[in-house]
């Protein structure tokens, strides 16, 4: 078991608050450990898995190597996407994402590319990196920019190559936050933005959902859960300050607790359907969730804009 904190050094005592935990999205057989540091808050899943388990899990992370690189209504139609983001909760870069005239940008774990495609048609320069070797074979036979990750931990472009990089639900997959942490200072210029987005272990959503937080624990896949504290900790020890930082629910992830908990022996609920599912269940209770979280400034997707000094 590791005994020390790797945000901020503190030793585990005993009596360390722990959770184990069960796949309840993609099926995967066994449980998992976390251990939650009492001085910080940083809950880290210990042990982690080595790469070979990582690639064993990644296997069954898709039922279908399907890429999907035609454009959609969000591109023909940028403002009525921010006003539904809104609504939905939706986390999307092209919302928030400031690229200035001659930025170089970094879409680092861009999956199926949605968002770079995007970007690269209106003719901002940017560059994808994904593990998946599917995903970069659609993307350059698309003829968009994406290089093949073959290292968890090395970002495989020269130094001060960019001047913004964004992670969307990346950060919480890697093993060494440190060591990814000092790459991403490597490839970005001074005074560049990074900004990462994960799920948020400061949520009013955790404290209720519980076990059933799935959105967010997300067993084995996401090995450490952060909050705006921690994640602002471990940046600056690599040069980077938060400049803006700020919280949405997508209602997708809250359908998808709603599911666990209403759902507690169903281990697939990635893939499962249900009346929630439904265009008037889904409108009303995207409606019923923006109310709901009006008191509460810490919800499910943590985004923070750091700065690199």
């Amino acid at each position: 078991m590791t005994d020390i904190c790797i945000c901020c050094g503190a030793h585990f005592t005993s009596n360390a608050t722990q959770y184990i935990l069960n796949d309840r999205r993609k099926g995967l057989q066994g449980s998992w450990l976390l251990i939650e540091c009492g001085t910080c808050g940083l809950i880290s899943m210990d042990p982690r898995p080595t790469d070979k388990q990582l690639d064993s899990y990644y296997a069954a992370y898709s039922k279908d190597e399907v890429v999907d690189l035609a454009p959609h209504a969000g591109e023909r139609y940028p403002m009525l996407r921010k006003i539904f983001h809104k609504l939905s909760g939706d986390v999307d870069p092209r919302d928030f994402v400031h690229v200035y005239e001659g930025a170089r940008v970094l879409d680092y774990g861009c999956g199926h590319a949605g968002y770079l495609r995007d970007f690269h048609e209106r003719g901002i320069s940017i560059i994808g990196a994904d593990i998946a070797d599917y995903v970069v074979k659609a993307c350059l036979n698309s003829g968009f920019d994406v290089r093949k990750v073959d290292d968890f931990s090395k970002i495989p472009f020269s130094d001060a190559e960019f001047d913004i990089i964004y992670l969307m639900q990346v950060f919480e997959h890697l093993r060494d936050p440190h060591r990814f942490l000092s790459e991403l200072s490597r490839v970005l210029k001074k005074s560049g933005d990074l900004y990462i987005a994960v799920p948020n272990s400061a949520s009013i959503w955790r404290k209720l959902f519980r076990k059933n937080w799935v959105s967010g624990w997300f067993a084995p896949f996401h090995l450490f859960h952060y909050n705006r504290n921690t994640l602002e900790k471990l940046a600056e020890r690599h040069g980077f300050y938060v400049e803006k930082w700020w919280s949405n629910t997508p209602v997708m992830w809250f359908k998808l607790n709603l599911k666990a908990w209403l759902y507690s022996k169903n281990n697939q609920l990635d893939w499962t359907k249900s009346c929630l599912d439904s265009p008037i269940l889904n409108s009303l209770l995207m409606l019923v969730l923006r109310i709901i979280e009006l008191p509460f400034r810490d919800r499910d997707c943590l985004v923070i804009k750091f700065k690199k000094k």
